[in-house]
């Protein structure tokens, strides 16, 4: 899934400190845009995948952990919230994978 956030960040082409748009695809970062002139960075698609997969491995490796710790600290919760989560989190995870290949295809043309 693609996601946006602003931060003030150096721009080399203007010079200053400037309001720049970080795009994110999951936890990876795509580009980054200055507000004032324009001027955008992008990551190069090969290298926007194999971070992307690097990144999805390490979420699926620590999964087991982050459900540990969730089921300690709330177990009514998690409990009541398995059944949904089991249901939705193929689609969720299929819609993000979607998402990286839209923006791969994006970065062909």
């Amino acid at each position: 899934m693609s996601t946006q956030m602003k931060a003030v960040l150096f721009c080399l082409h203007c010079n200053r400190e400037t309001e720049h748009t970080i795009t994110y695809v999951g936890n990876v970062i795509k580009s980054i845009r200055c507000e004032e002139c324009g001027t955008e960075i992008e990551l190069k698609r090969e290298a926007l995948v194999k971070d992307y997969a690097g990144d999805f491995i390490d979420r699926i490796m620590t999964k087991p952990t982050r459900m540990t710790k969730e089921l300690e600290k709330d177990l009514t919760g998690f409990l009541c919230s398995m059944p949904i989560r089991i249901l939705t989190k193929p689609y969720r995870v299929l819609k993000e994978v979607k998402e990286v290949l839209k923006e791969d295809k994006k970065d062909e043309k």
